[in-house]
């Protein structure tokens, strides 16, 4: 039976909110703990912004405990700015960092860096300062780069239950300072919390702490798992690795998209016989790579190349037109500067062919991004380069949504049938069933229910 958990100092829901969440649901006050939070547009405040959305319009009780700090705000923040508490951070000055620049030579940083950690750095092409920079702020940086906000966030959710007691709390990471801050919490305050992996931590694919680090990192990730009441993440793979890990159950909750965010109608496309392929979002270099999209441009016949253009919406800049100049298609690929999240979602659903970059690892297989539920819900087709065996790419397949190669040669041949389809007319958006099942109110729905579960047994 769904326990009724009182809600003070909750506004009142809307008529239809109420009629959405129905007679049976389950009641509480939720408290979200995340380092980023609306409307600071970055990737770490969509997931909790929209969950924030969704349980204020199901009648919870709701409060964030965040920062606000984020230099584009152009995020909607969907929920009343008084249920949000933003508390102070600033990132502290590091008057140590030229100490470590002042170092030159390769002996110079064996000695040091071995008397600090007890191993040596030898990443090829770093120069001594890079490394050395790297193990200090490794070591000043435990568990990652946000961890000044642990003070400010503790007491400030201390301070919030004199007016409003949580249920439960659902932190949600990176940066990982969000699980330590709900974890304390948790204990000065009796109330059950879950860990949201956004990311996972020490088994993370884009992990890159020197190796003495992990071992410190293994060991904090585990007392925080130990302390949490569920476990969340973003993809199956992923919520396999943490229960191997810490051998607990862990629920695969994916972003999925928010219809509501999208354009109604979508707008005409205005690039006429062009095939227009856009990607939105940042470039990670060694790991984002569109050299193999380029290079299959490249193999165009001149008749064609001019058909096709690339359009990078993000932080790029001279890293991809440095490479497209290398492949000589300078003139087929342009760099915007970043745009509003809503502004993204238009530019995708205009676009003939969206790319998507990942890493093509193994280690990459489980990640999920968020990106690729917007690209479903948009139905253009979906150029993905990266790990040909992971989740993302298994997903595209399964939803026969689009191509995925690493290899020019392909890439080309399907480039030319795209450019053929898009002249003859037949370049359609694909079927409405790409993203059935995907959106956010569908994952959210699953995670009501670890909500209700994990209440009902702190009750019981």
């Amino acid at each position: 039976m769904a326990i009724a958990i009182s809600n003070a100092g909750r506004p009142a829901p809307a008529p239809d909110d109420c009629d959405r969440a129905g007679a049976d649901k389950t009641e509480m006050n939720v408290l979200i703990v995340s380092f980023w939070f609306p409307p600071s547009n970055v990737v770490g405040a969509i997931r909790v912004g929209k969950l924030a959305r969704y349980l204020d319009r199901r009648g919870y009780g709701l409060r964030g405990l965040t920062t606000d700090i984020g230099e584009d705000r152009s995020l909607p923040l969907e929920i009343a700015r008084e249920q949000v508490i933003y508390t102070e951070y600033r990132q502290p000055k590091d008057s140590r960092a030229s100490i470590i620049r002042s170092f030159r030579g390769e002996r110079a940083t064996r000695v040091i860096v071995g008397d600090l950690t007890g191993v040596t750095d030898r990443t090829p092409g770093k120069s001594l300062s890079d490394r050395l920079r790297r193990h200090y702020y490794g070591l000043k940086n435990i568990p990652d780069l946000r961890r000044n906000w642990i003070k400010t966030a503790v007491s400030a959710g201390r301070a919030l239950v004199g007016e409003w007691r949580p249920d439960i709390m659902f932190a949600s990471a990176p940066p990982f300072t969000s699980l330590i801050v709900s974890s304390r919490l948790s204990r000065a305050l009796g109330v059950p919390w879950i860990a949201d992996f956004r990311d996972l931590w020490v088994d993370g694919p884009y992990y890159g702490e020197p190796q003495w680090r992990r071992r410190i990192d293994a060991v904090l990730e585990r007392a925080m798992v130990r302390n949490a009441a569920a476990l969340v993440t973003v993809s199956p793979i992923w919520a396999e690795q943490l229960r191997r890990r810490h051998g607990k159950a862990v629920e695969a909750i994916f972003n999925g998209y928010a219809e509501e965010d999208f354009p109604e109608h979508v707008p005409p496309s205005d690039h006429g016989e062009i095939l227009t392929i856009r990607y939105t979002g940042s470039i990670y270099q060694g790991f984002r790579d569109p050299s193999a999209v380029f290079a299959a441009i490249a193999l165009l016949p001149d008749t064609l190349r001019n058909r096709v253009a690339v359009e990078f919406f993000g932080d790029a800049g001279d890293d991809v037109l440095g490479l497209a100049r290398r492949h000589g298609i300078e003139d087929r690929v342009t760099v915007e500067p970043a745009v509003p999240y809503r502004r993204s979602l238009e530019l995708q659903m205009t676009a003939d062919v969206l790319l998507l970059l990942q890493w093509s690892d193994k280690r990459d297989e489980g990640n999920l991004p968020g990106k690729i539920f917007e690209y479903l819900y948009a139905r253009r087709p979906i150029l993905f380069i990266g790990y040909e065996h992971g989740a993302a790419a298994e997903l595209i397949r399964k939803r026969e949504a689009g191509f995925v190669s690493n290899t020019p040669e392909r890439i080309l041949d399907q480039l030319q049938t795209w450019i053929k389809q898009k002249q003859e007319g037949f370049l359609k958006r694909l079927d409405p069933s790409v993203s059935r099942g995907l959106s956010r109110e569908d994952q959210f729905r699953r995670l009501e229910r670890i909500f209700a579960d994990v209440v009902n047994q702190r009750q019981g």
